[in-house]
């Protein structure tokens, strides 16, 4: 198992959900196939759109800024605002973003509007954009790791 942060928690969840190619395809394929069945009311249970839009893209989420404060520490030159890369703002960013996937859970929840468009941004689009962004800091960690041992 690669160690892509000193976190063993964080560590698991980068090596188990993007840590290699076929694992990353794996887990984009199964949050898009679960993701439309949830989106259009074929699995209409609650709790699975929880897991898959709320709790995963927590998790992920998390990792993948603690994971890019990590490889900042590194190299100066990642291509991420300053205030990301450093605490308090990484961990400000990530509050946000919980925040605004809370206030859409919020939202689908209470029954205000849950339209399928919602459901399928919240359960697919944002869990798979921080899944794309785990994984291209992996690649992205790989090209410094290969350009600093030449």
């Amino acid at each position: 198992m690669r160690k892509f942060h000193p976190n063993s928690f964080i560590n698991f969840c980068i090596n188990e959900t993007a840590g290699d190619v076929g694992i990353f395809r794996a887990t984009m394929l199964g949050q898009i196939a679960i993701g439309i069945l949830y989106s259009f009311g074929h699995f209409d249970l609650l709790i699975v759109g929880i897991i898959i839009g709320y709790i995963l893209p927590i998790i992920w989420l998390i990792a993948s800024y603690r994971f890019l404060k990590y490889l900042s520490i590194d190299d100066n030159n990642m291509p991420f605002p300053v205030f990301i890369k450093k605490d308090p703002g990484n961990f400000l960013v990530i509050i946000l973003d919980i925040l605004f996937l809370s206030t859409i859970w919020f939202i689908i929840i209470s029954g205000y509007y849950d339209a399928i468009w919602l459901r399928t941004i919240i359960t697919i689009l944002f869990p798979i954009l921080t899944l794309s962004m785990m994984r291209s800091l992996i690649l992205l960690s790989n090209k410094n790791n290969r350009t600093n041992s030449d």
